[in-house]
Protein backbone atom coordinates (compact mmCIF):
# COMPACT_ATOMS: atom_id res chain seq x y z
CA UNK A 1 0.00 0.00 0.00
CA UNK A 2 1.23 3.52 -0.83
CA UNK A 3 1.52 6.09 1.87
CA UNK A 4 -0.23 9.35 1.64
CA UNK A 5 1.91 12.44 0.83
CA UNK A 6 5.05 10.67 -0.37
CA UNK A 7 4.43 11.70 -4.00
CA UNK A 8 4.25 15.36 -3.02
CA UNK A 9 7.35 15.12 -0.81
CA UNK A 10 9.43 13.45 -3.52
CA UNK A 11 8.24 16.03 -6.09
CA UNK A 12 9.25 18.89 -3.76
CA UNK A 13 12.61 17.21 -3.10
CA UNK A 14 13.19 16.82 -6.82
CA UNK A 15 12.25 20.44 -7.41
CA UNK A 16 14.64 21.58 -4.64
CA UNK A 17 17.51 19.57 -6.20
CA UNK A 18 16.83 21.11 -9.62
CA UNK A 19 16.75 24.66 -8.21
CA UNK A 20 19.91 23.96 -6.21
CA UNK A 21 21.66 22.59 -9.33
CA UNK A 22 20.65 25.63 -11.37
CA UNK A 23 21.89 27.99 -8.62
CA UNK A 24 25.26 26.20 -8.40
CA UNK A 25 25.64 26.31 -12.19
CA UNK A 26 24.70 30.02 -12.25
CA UNK A 27 27.23 30.99 -9.58
CA UNK A 28 29.97 28.87 -11.17
CA UNK A 29 29.37 30.54 -14.55
CA UNK A 30 29.19 34.00 -12.96
CA UNK A 31 32.50 33.36 -11.22
CA UNK A 32 34.12 32.22 -14.44
CA UNK A 33 32.77 35.25 -16.29
CA UNK A 34 33.97 37.68 -13.63
CA UNK A 35 37.45 36.06 -13.65
CA UNK A 36 37.48 36.42 -17.44
CA UNK A 37 36.37 40.05 -17.18
CA UNK A 38 39.12 40.76 -14.64
CA UNK A 39 41.76 39.25 -16.90
CA UNK A 40 40.58 41.23 -19.93
CA UNK A 41 39.95 44.49 -18.14
CA UNK A 42 42.43 46.65 -20.08
CA UNK A 43 41.12 48.53 -23.10
CA UNK A 44 42.45 47.74 -26.57
CA UNK A 45 44.69 50.42 -28.16
CA UNK A 46 43.02 52.86 -30.56
CA UNK A 47 46.30 54.04 -32.10
CA UNK A 48 49.48 52.30 -33.27
CA UNK A 49 50.72 49.70 -30.79
CA UNK A 50 54.15 50.76 -29.52
CA UNK A 51 54.64 48.25 -26.69
CA UNK A 52 53.71 44.63 -26.08
CA UNK A 53 54.03 43.15 -22.59
CA UNK A 54 53.79 39.42 -21.94
CA UNK A 55 54.74 36.90 -19.28
CA UNK A 56 53.53 37.09 -15.70
CA UNK A 57 50.82 39.75 -16.11
CA UNK A 58 47.36 39.51 -14.57
CA UNK A 59 45.67 42.27 -16.57
CA UNK A 60 45.68 42.15 -20.34
CA UNK A 61 43.76 43.12 -23.45
CA UNK A 62 44.63 40.15 -25.66
CA UNK A 63 45.26 36.47 -24.96
CA UNK A 64 47.86 36.79 -22.19
CA UNK A 65 49.31 39.93 -23.76
CA UNK A 66 49.12 43.64 -23.11
CA UNK A 67 49.13 45.89 -26.17
CA UNK A 68 49.71 49.58 -25.46
CA UNK A 69 49.66 52.70 -27.61
CA UNK A 70 51.12 56.09 -26.62
CA UNK A 71 47.86 57.52 -25.16
CA UNK A 72 47.34 54.40 -23.02
CA UNK A 73 50.88 54.61 -21.63
CA UNK A 74 50.57 58.32 -20.91
CA UNK A 75 47.12 57.85 -19.31
CA UNK A 76 48.73 55.73 -16.58
CA UNK A 77 50.14 59.00 -15.24
CA UNK A 78 52.87 61.21 -16.65
CA UNK A 79 55.99 61.93 -14.66
CA UNK A 80 59.03 63.88 -15.65
CA UNK A 81 62.72 63.94 -14.90
CA UNK A 82 65.49 66.28 -15.98
CA UNK A 83 68.65 64.19 -16.37
CA UNK A 84 71.53 63.17 -18.58
CA UNK A 85 71.69 59.68 -19.97
CA UNK A 86 74.87 57.65 -20.04
CA UNK A 87 75.04 58.50 -23.76
CA UNK A 88 74.35 62.27 -23.70
CA UNK A 89 76.52 65.24 -22.82
CA UNK A 90 73.63 67.44 -21.69
CA UNK A 91 70.55 66.95 -19.58
CA UNK A 92 67.12 66.64 -21.18
CA UNK A 93 63.59 66.91 -19.87
CA UNK A 94 62.03 63.44 -20.14
CA UNK A 95 58.29 62.71 -19.82
CA UNK A 96 56.70 59.30 -19.47
CA UNK A 97 55.31 56.84 -16.99
CA UNK A 98 57.18 55.50 -13.99
CA UNK A 99 58.02 51.87 -14.64
CA UNK A 100 56.61 50.83 -11.28
CA UNK A 101 53.26 52.41 -12.23
CA UNK A 102 53.26 50.55 -15.55
CA UNK A 103 53.92 47.26 -13.75
CA UNK A 104 51.01 47.90 -11.37
CA UNK A 105 48.76 48.76 -14.33
CA UNK A 106 49.41 45.43 -16.05
CA UNK A 107 49.39 43.46 -12.79
CA UNK A 108 52.99 42.28 -13.21
CA UNK A 109 54.01 39.43 -10.92
CA UNK A 110 57.70 38.86 -11.46
CA UNK A 111 61.19 39.77 -10.31
CA UNK A 112 62.72 40.60 -13.69
CA UNK A 113 61.68 42.41 -16.84
CA UNK A 114 63.27 41.29 -20.09
CA UNK A 115 63.32 44.33 -22.39
CA UNK A 116 63.57 43.93 -26.18
CA UNK A 117 64.51 46.70 -28.62
CA UNK A 118 63.70 47.03 -32.31
CA UNK A 119 67.35 46.38 -33.27
CA UNK A 120 67.38 42.99 -31.51
CA UNK A 121 69.10 44.24 -28.33
CA UNK A 122 67.73 42.70 -25.16
CA UNK A 123 68.54 42.94 -21.48
CA UNK A 124 67.05 41.97 -18.14
CA UNK A 125 66.25 44.56 -15.49
CA UNK A 126 65.45 43.65 -11.88
CA UNK A 127 61.97 44.88 -10.92
CA UNK A 128 63.50 46.19 -7.69
CA UNK A 129 65.21 48.95 -9.72
CA UNK A 130 61.79 50.44 -10.43
CA UNK A 131 61.01 50.69 -6.72
CA UNK A 132 64.47 51.88 -5.68
CA UNK A 133 64.64 54.64 -8.34
CA UNK A 134 62.22 56.74 -10.36
CA UNK A 135 62.92 54.87 -13.60
CA UNK A 136 60.91 56.34 -16.45
CA UNK A 137 59.48 54.71 -19.54
CA UNK A 138 59.90 57.90 -21.57
CA UNK A 139 57.57 58.85 -24.39
CA UNK A 140 58.81 62.44 -24.81
CA UNK A 141 62.15 64.26 -24.79
CA UNK A 142 62.16 68.03 -24.31
CA UNK A 143 58.41 68.16 -25.02
CA UNK A 144 58.52 66.21 -28.31
CA UNK A 145 57.22 62.69 -28.87
CA UNK A 146 60.04 60.20 -29.26
CA UNK A 147 60.20 58.76 -32.75
CA UNK A 148 62.21 55.77 -33.91
CA UNK A 149 64.73 58.23 -35.38
CA UNK A 150 65.03 59.85 -31.93
CA UNK A 151 65.53 56.48 -30.18
CA UNK A 152 61.85 56.03 -29.46
CA UNK A 153 58.99 55.54 -29.53
CA UNK A 154 59.73 54.64 -25.91
CA UNK A 155 62.90 54.25 -23.90
CA UNK A 156 64.02 53.61 -20.35
CA UNK A 157 65.57 56.53 -18.49
CA UNK A 158 67.30 56.20 -15.12
CA UNK A 159 67.58 59.51 -13.20
CA UNK A 160 71.39 59.45 -13.04
CA UNK A 161 71.66 63.16 -12.16
CA UNK A 162 69.64 62.49 -8.99
CA UNK A 163 71.57 59.52 -7.64
CA UNK A 164 75.30 58.94 -8.13
CA UNK A 165 74.95 55.20 -7.53
CA UNK A 166 73.27 55.00 -10.96
CA UNK A 167 76.63 55.83 -12.57
CA UNK A 168 77.70 52.27 -11.78
CA UNK A 169 78.42 50.49 -15.10
CA UNK A 170 75.85 47.76 -14.32
CA UNK A 171 73.11 50.30 -15.12
CA UNK A 172 74.53 51.22 -18.54
CA UNK A 173 72.95 48.19 -20.24
CA UNK A 174 69.57 49.09 -18.75
CA UNK A 175 69.22 52.36 -20.70
CA UNK A 176 67.24 50.69 -23.50
CA UNK A 177 65.84 52.70 -26.40
CA UNK A 178 63.52 51.79 -29.27
CA UNK A 179 61.71 49.35 -26.99
CA UNK A 180 59.17 47.09 -28.65
CA UNK A 181 58.35 44.52 -26.00
CA UNK A 182 58.79 43.48 -22.40
CA UNK A 183 58.48 40.07 -20.79
CA UNK A 184 57.69 39.87 -17.08
CA UNK A 185 59.52 36.94 -15.50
Amino acid sequence: MARRGTGAVSFIGLLQRIVFGIAITFFACAGALSAHAWADELPYPQEDIILTISGAVQNHNAKGLVYLDRPMIEAIGLSEVNTHTVYSSKAHQWHGVLMRDLLVYVGAKGDTIEVHALDGYRTEIPVQDFYDYDVLLATKQDGRDLSIRRRGPIRIIYPIDHDESLLDPKYTSRFVWQIEKMIVK
